[in-house]
């Protein structure tokens, strides 16, 4: 390659000769210079300048540029570079899209910039599917996934549906069968046709906690249209896994059925079952597989009895097992990082986060998450404050930690409240409760979280319950329980909120109370079989089940807390306890998680 000149004609003439090396072209691209055509060509537009076509869109004219169109969407250039009677006109109405709509898309093709909001999303993603603009189409099924919510989730994939629109339905999708729970109670989902309700309930993806729940709402649906959705109900059972509901629930069913044909298609699956046939009823069902299908019971301590004799109060920190209910054993599972007491414990898109807990006398504020699908465990954020003994739930999306231990120097109590994002991977403080508080329950149900119990900075106990609502930021006091009680175990099971076992003063509790959240009222049900307190609580498959805890253990003068491997089960059905398979050993201030 020859030296590089730079020449200028005069009189006298100066040569620059400068050796470079011998290489390619190098390719410069500019990106201000497209952003500075677009703006310029934006400009023309909205001053009318070099526009070849007027568009009219509802009462309004738009001067455009063909070519411009015609780059942009395959409805335009179908239209001016095809044999279509619009090619080789100077004016063209659009029907059925509105001029604010349009006008928004004009703004999109010049300058790639989209404002969308709840008012504008719905007519903007027809308006764009139409004339192919794929780029509106996408941003609008962003904004929509992360409107998703139990309320419109059905709405949403009816829309999809209607425009085939497959990333938006199968979102939609996704989402109703992991919260089928709580969209199957909204009344959206009874507007389905029976072959979409088919489509759902036949799903092995439903997360749901018991059979029973689908076998709920599909009579519901049926309800809502009783005249003409009757005769569905012998495919509607045929795709419910009956043999995994009791009998005395479908027995109960079968009574609160008024319509007679609904009726005898109950009774003859019920027969099918009680008579052991098994025509119409697999014996062998297993749950769904997205189903809750397994109790995993995290941290804690052992303190057993020998302990006290050879060598005093030995405490062994505990790591994790699972219980599997279909299987009725427990099963070991890979260990923590790091063993803890009284941490917090919730399911989240289906991980197990464990938050803070006690480790060596010192309070955490590490959070770990376990992936049950691959036994693996990954560290998330930390909160802002070291926390042990606290109420955590996980609700629409997020994790709510409140309250809790913070060390052994005063104050040692925390009255703050910190919510997770695990998109964003970190807590947020987002208030304070009315006073520190730690070891009491805490729940979530229907956007609320529902606060019960605990100990306050002056060691008293208490039998205060309220609610809290995060979209407002506000607490509401509600009825106080009948009993004070502290390191109880909670759990919402159907519309009410159980309060089990704890401790009042000196005394292990076997007293359960109940809150029926539709009554707004408190009720004790008949008592464990033992008196325990600091035990794990979950409710799965319409039962509630309390794992472990202390109780007080007696031999001759001594008298000691030791753990309990025991596990009780209530079913509100029969109002009764029986014994599930115990711990493979024994432990208190653990925490359990459904999934």
């Amino acid at each position: 390659m020859a030296p590089l000149k730079f020449c200028t004609s005069d009189k006298k003439k100066q040569f620059l000769t400068r050796d470079v090396e011998d290489v390619d072209d190098i390719e410069f691209f500019q990106q201000t210079y497209i952003c500075k055509i677009l703006d310029n060509l934006n400009a023309m537009r909205t001053n009318g300048k070099c526009c070849d076509l007027e568009i009219i869109a509802g009462n309004k004219s738009f001067k455009v540029h063909r070519a411009i169109l015609a780059a942009s969407s395959p409805y335009f250039q179908a239209m001016f570079t095809g044999e279509l009677a619009e090619k080789n006109k100077d004016s063209i109405e659009l029907h059925g899209v509105p001029a604010d709509i349009f006008e928004i898309l004009l703004e999109f093709i010049y300058s790639g910039l989209v404002y969308i909001n709840q008012n504008n999303v719905q007519e903007l993603f027809s308006a764009g599917d139409m004339f192919g603009l794929t780029d509106i189409v996408e941003s609008c099924t962003k904004f929509l996934v992360r409107e998703l919510q139990p309320q419109n989730a059905v709405g949403f994939y009816r829309f999809a549906d209607g425009l085939n629109a497959k990333d938006l339905k199968s979102e939609a999708e996704k989402y109703i069968q992991l919260n089928f729970v709580r969209v199957s109670k909204e009344d959206e989902i009874l507007q389905l046709n029976e072959d979409v309700l088919m489509k759902f309930i036949s799903s092995e993806y439903l997360r749901i906690d018991s059979e029973q729940q689908v076998l709920e709402f599909s009579l519901r649906w049926i309800n809502h249209d009783v005249s003409n959705r009757r005769n569905f109900i012998f495919e509607i059972l045929s795709h419910i896994r009956l043999s995994l509901i009791p009998l005395e629930i479908l027995n109960t069913m079968i009574s609160d059925t008024s319509d007679s044909h609904v009726k005898l298609g109950l009774q003859t699956y019920y027969n099918d079952i009680v008579e052991k046939k098994y025509r119409l009823v697999s014996m062998n069902s297993e749950p769904r597989e997205w189903a809750h299908r397994y109790i995993y019971v995290l941290g804690g301590s052992k303190r057993e009895m020998n302990s006290f004799y050879e060598a005093g109060l030995l405490v062994d920190y505990l790591g994790l097992e699972k219980f599997d209910i279909s299987a009725e054993k427990w099963i070991r599972v890979p260990e923590m990082s790091i063993d803890r007491l009284m941490p917090g414990v919730a399911t989240l898109n289906g991980q197990i986060y464990i938050v803070g807990g006690e480790a060596c006398s010192y309070s955490l504020s590490s959070c770990l998450t376990f992936n049950p699908l691959t036994s693996q465990w990954n560290h998330v954020a930390n909160m802002h404050t070291p926390r042990c003994d606290f109420g955590l739930c996980a609700l629409n999306g997020y994790l709510y930690a409140v309250g809790g231990w913070v060390n052994d120097k005063e104050p040692n109590l925390c009255d703050t409240m910190e919510r997770y994002d695990p998109k964003a991977d970190q807590w947020t403080q987002i208030g304070k409760l009315s006073e520190p508080l730690f070891s009491m329950g805490m729940v979530a149900h229907e956007d609320l979280l529902y606060l019960v119990g605990g100990c306050s900075s002056t060691k008293v106990i208490l039998k205060a319950f309220k609610s809290y609502n995060p979209r407002t930021g506000e607490w509401k006091e509600l009825p106080e329980m009948k009993t004070p009680r502290w390191q109880m175990g909670v759990a919402v099971l159907g519309d009410y909120v159980y309060v089990v076992g704890g401790c009042c003063k000196e005394d292990f509790l076997d007293s359960v109370e109940r809150y029926d959240i539709k009554e707004n009222k408190w009720s004790f049900i008949p008592p464990m079989k033992t008196a325990r307190s600091g035990a794990a609580v979950v409710a799965l498959n319409g039962l509630l089940y309390v794992i472990g805890g202390t109780r007080t253990h007696s031999r001759n003068f001594y008298r000691m807390q030791c753990t309990i491997s025991s596990v009780d089960c209530y079913n509100p059905v029969t109002n009764s306890w029986s014994d599930c398979p115990p711990l493979s050993e024994s432990r208190a201030e653990c925490r359990a998680a459904v999934i």
